[in-house]
């Protein structure tokens, strides 16, 4: 092998290295509007229904994206209603 090949070799093996750790540092993408916590943990009780009070307990700011998912507005998601939602994005502030 020639100085110039184990001089290009070397030179590709630390571009990917430094690829790999911008990689590896980079910050995770936010969890998307539409992803939601699973059913079972929102149920605080463990009774099997999760309430839009344990929601509220559990993540207030949830609980504001998905009353709306109340279909029949009794207080209660039913896994149905759960699996149905798609929460609407959070209020931003309003201004610069």
């Amino acid at each position: 092998m020639n100085a110039r090949t184990v001089l290009l070799a070397a030179t590709a093996a630390l571009a990917l290295l430094s690829l790999a750790a911008q990689a590896k540092d980079a910050p995770k993408p936010a969890a998307s509007a539409a992803t939601l916590p699973s059913y079972e943990s929102l149920d605080s009780n463990g009774d099997g229904v999760v309430t839009l009070p344990e929601v509220t307990v559990r993540a207030p700011e949830l609980a504001k994206r998905i009353v709306h998912c109340d279909a029949d507005r009794d207080s209660k998601l039913s896994r149905e209603e759960y699996a149905a939602c798609k929460p609407v994005a959070p209020e931003r502030p309003h201004g610069g």
